[in-house]
């Protein structure tokens, strides 16, 4: 007979080990199954409790402790779960519930199994579910070593192991050979959320200058990087750790063993010791450079002699001003000479401000006008279009080569079925084969990417930057100026008391279009005069003497000898007497 007790409330506990649980087990299917089973029962289920936790040790069970806690005070009898172990994997559990079901406080249902413990069930249902907690505990054994032989293997090979990666990164999984994503493992990336990462770098900019976490938290939180209605659980403490987490700056521990990371690092070096320095201890990665001064120092810049190529150092002067007594710090820098090549280093001496001049001319070459923005950005747009059509039709094709590599597959093992191919024959035909479907896959990926148009919105965030780039340069502190300039130039060296750099690519290109006044490139790979030329240059009638013509956008003017007259085309480039030809 079954007993169900003195009433017929009934508490339900669905339990996954974590979010990402998406199998048999999840909270949907234990919680239809459930209902199912109290309609049949007609029972009065009172609460749904969904639990999201590992059910390995009894203490670490909060959640589960305490809805059994609150069913327990309001007299709830039936306990239902959907099979043995969705309610426990620890013995202690185990034996804490045959208590109560023995002291008859509780009824538990295995509504998978339609078996129920009460307090008058058979002992060898009660050793039963010994034997099934047993069973459970030893599959989390076997299962905690596998996961920490995985985790010391992927750490071994500098790969974060931890599902949940410091902020401002993320996990992105391994593709195959043919650009397919594998289910399992992943690498740790710099989080495509931009705003993360850019979170991350303003607290490290704000600590290197010194700001206490309060001051930190309120200025991130003004410049908008905690989106509205998450102030609240943007705390100081979080700020803090994030602040000396060693993954930062490229390790991490895993069972108690520091390793290397193989990571990107988002934050500049300067910055990271400026930070350790702020918490009163010297960086045990790096060399120490001072806080809040040189900030060209570290290796930063170079020196511009193809024999030298040494370290600029920050080498800062104290004098006394004879008129007012004070002593004063002159900020300077200069080739740290180690391989002797300078015989003088008399004129060598920079200072820090005529650095920031000179710089701040890097800044002016890359400002662009604000109407440009718009007729670039059109401009590429159509070029987009015409590139989606001609990369939609290559698709076809790669689509239409990769269903003949399918069919020829089946005849080459159907050819080795019937004996007509011998092993080697097979082996070298079948690898052709892999080796055109990987090639047609890459292509096929490489058109598809080519029609995605993300590069688009890169495009105009790098122009919009471009064009606001001299009032945001104006508005950085010394320390902003510096990470402005990581992001813009590249192998900075210093000749004398000359700064040299290259930008960065696409800073490079827009360079070269402020420096011609023009961001549309002139001229073609193939020289058609009559088409090319003729956008380029105005042809004008200077009466009957000469013929003026005008390069329409340097306004550099050209004069010649009347059309017709003899010798007119001796002295004139070939280019322009196309266009005398051919107005």
């Amino acid at each position: 007979m079954e007993i169900l007790g003195n009433n017929n409330l009934a508490i339900a506990f669905l339990r996954v080990s974590s979010h990402r649980q998406k199998d048999n087990t999840s909270h949907e299917t234990q919680e239809k199954e459930i209902r199912h089973y109290c309609r049949d029962k007609n029972f009065d289920l009172v609460n749904i409790v969904r639990i999201v936790e590992s059910a390995k040790r009894s203490e670490e069970r909060k959640q589960y402790n305490r809805a059994r806690s609150e069913a327990l005070m309001s007299g709830v009898v039936h306990f239902l779960f959907y099979i043995y172990d969705r309610e426990t994997r620890n013995l202690t559990d185990n034996e804490q519930n045959e208590n109560l079901v023995r002291d008859g406080r509780i009824i538990i249902h295995y509504v998978n199994e339609k078996k129920v413990l009460h307090q008058y069930s058979p002992d060898t249902d009660f050793f039963m579910r010994d034997i099934q907690a047993a069973t459970n505990k030893q599959f989390l054994r076997n299962l905690s070593t596998k996961v920490r032989a995985a985790h010391r293997n992927k750490s071994e090979n500098g790969w974060y192991p931890f599902n949940h990666p410091p902020l401002g990164y993320a996990h992105q999984r391994i593709k195959d050979e043919s650009g397919r994503e594998l289910k399992r493992g992943t690498i740790i990336v710099k989080d495509p959320n931009e705003r993360n990462v850019n979170q991350v770098l303003r607290e490290f900019e704000l600590r290197a200058q010194n700001l206490p976490f309060d001051l930190i938290r309120k200025q991130v939180i003004k410049e908008g990087f905690i989106p509205p209605g998450k102030e609240k659980s943007y705390h100081k403490s979080a700020i803090e750790r994030r602040l000396k987490n060693k993954f930062y700056r490229g390790y991490f521990d895993c069972q108690c063993t520091e390793y290397k990371g193989n990571h990107e690092l988002f934050i500049p070096q300067f910055v990271l010791d400026a930070v350790d320095i702020s918490f009163g201890r010297k960086s045990p990665y790096v060399k120490r450079v001072r806080a809040g001064k040189g900030y060209f120092s570290g290796g930063w810049i170079t020196c511009a002699n193809p024999l030298c190529g040494c370290h600029i150092i920050y080498d800062p002067k104290k004098k006394k001003i004879k008129a007012t007594g004070e002593m004063k710090e002159f900020h300077y820098y200069h080739c740290t000479n180690g391989k002797k090549i300078h015989k003088s280093m008399k004129g060598m001496n920079v200072s820090e401000d005529n650095m920031w001049r000179q710089y701040g001319k890097a800044i002016d070459n890359v400002s662009i006008p604000d109407n440009w923005v718009d007729e670039i950005m059109n401009a590429l747009e159509k070029a987009h279009d015409k590139v989606k059509e001609a990369r939609r039709r290559e698709m076809t094709t790669y689509r239409e080569a990769l269903k003949d590599l399918e069919v020829r597959e089946d005849e080459i093992y159907s050819d080795y079925k019937n004996g007509i191919l011998d092993d080697d024959g097979y082996k070298r035909q079948f690898e052709n084969v892999r080796k055109n479907r990987h090639r047609y896959t890459h292509l096929l990926e490489q058109a598809h990417n080519a029609i995605d148009g993300a590069y688009l919105k890169i495009a105009r965030s790098t122009l919009e930057l471009a064009k606001d780039l001299k009032s945001l340069w104006n508005s950085k502190t010394l320390l902003g100026k510096r990470l402005l300039l990581d992001k813009l130039l590249s192998n900075q060296t210093l000749d004398g008391q000359v700064v040299h750099y290259h930008y960065q690519k696409p800073f490079s290109a827009i360079s070269n279009m402020v420096k011609v006044g023009c961001w549309r490139p002139q001229g073609d790979l193939n020289p058609c005069y009559r088409r090319e030329r003729a956008m380029s240059w105005t042809r004008l009638d200077d009466g009957d003497a000469c013929h003026l013509l005008v390069h329409r956008h340097t306004r550099k003017e050209y004069v010649f000898q009347k059309f017709g007259e003899p010798g007119w085309d001796r002295t004139i480039d070939p280019q322009i007497k196309s266009l005398l030809l051919y107005p």
